[in-house]
Formats: structure tokens, sequence, C-alpha cells
């Protein structure tokens, strides 16, 4: 083997370290770039949830004393940012105005209520005797549809609050005439 031919198989071997030492240098790179695109389109993702959730309907339905104190507002309220639709509402144990000591009230049944659509702060609500009511806990599901989804939520609420709190509501003392 002539010098030539040792120099030019030298370089022909070096040649071919650096072809493979680029292969592997483009897989590396390959696979680290598909690992961050990954990762970007979980952080999308998350953020499109985030997104969704500060941006859509949300029905709650809550009880307070009403102005008169006598009875309770049993209300529905839209504290989202979008339109919703309350689909159903259901609260165990029934609230019937014959336990309440009312037979003669059957229209303002909350429960019955369907189909209506709340604007983002609007709200719905009717009234409810709760001093001859036995039960000091409601069982809550309420279904509702908005930006395309529907979403059914299970609480309770807690009765014996209603006794303990003089008011919900911040209230203006100082009115100008």
């Amino acid at each position: 083997m002539t010098l030539a031919e040792w120099h030019s198989t030298l370089f022909q071997f070096i040649g071919i370290v650096l072809s493979f030492l680029a292969l592997v240098a483009s897989i590396i790179a390959v696979i680290l770039t598909y690992k961050n695109l990954s990762e970007m389109k979980k952080q999308l993702c998350e953020q499109q949830k985030q997104y969704f959730d500060q941006n859509r309907g949300n029905l709650i339905f809550y009880v307070q004393k009403s102005i008169t104190g006598i009875t309770h507002d049993l209300i529905i309220k839209n504290f989202g940012n979008s339109p919703a639709k309350l689909l159903s509402l259901k609260i165990t144990p029934d609230l019937d105005w014959k336990k309440a000591g009312q037979s003669n009230i059957d229209d303002f049944n909350i429960s019955k209520l369907n189909n209506i659509f709340l604007a983002p702060q609007q709200h719905i609500g009717t009234i409810f005797d709760f001093s001859n009511f036995n039960e000091t806990e409601l069982d809550v599901e309420i279904c509702y549809s908005t930006c395309g989804q529907t979403f059914t939520e299970q609480y309770k609420v807690d009765l014996n609050y209603l006794h303990k709190v003089l008011s919900l509501e911040p209230q203006i003392q100082d009115e100008l005439s």
C-alpha cells in the first residue's frame, strides 16, 4: 500500500466516522425536537382548558335569607362568563311547600324549572319557608349546558347556617337623597 493509498483510506475512514457522528447528532436533535413539541402541545391543551374554564357558564344553586327575613330565597345564578342553559335541578329532599306547612302553594318549586337560559351574572329565584322544614341539609344536582358541553355538578347545601347569618349581601347604609 502506497502512501497515497493509505492517506485516501484514512480520509475515507474519517469521512465515515464524521458521517456516523452527524447521523447520531441528527437523531438526537429529532428526539429532542419531538419531546419539545410534545411538551408544547401539552401546555397548549392546558391553556385551552384554563381558558375554557375561565370563560364557560357556571350555574350554582344557593339559599339566602330574603329581605323580609321570614322566607328564604332559592337562587340559581350563572357565575360564569358565557351563557348557560339550565337543563335540570334535583334537590333532595324535595322542597315541597307541604313539608313547610303550606299545602296551597305548589307553583314555586324551583326544582321544576328546566330549559332556562341564563346570561352571565343573571339569576332566577323563588322563595321557600324553612321554618317548619325538618331537614338540615339539601343534596343538589344541577345539570346545565354551556359552550357546547354539558355539566352535572353535585354538592350539599347546609341549612343550619341560615339561622346564624344576619345578612349575606353588603348594604349601603347612608344613601344620598
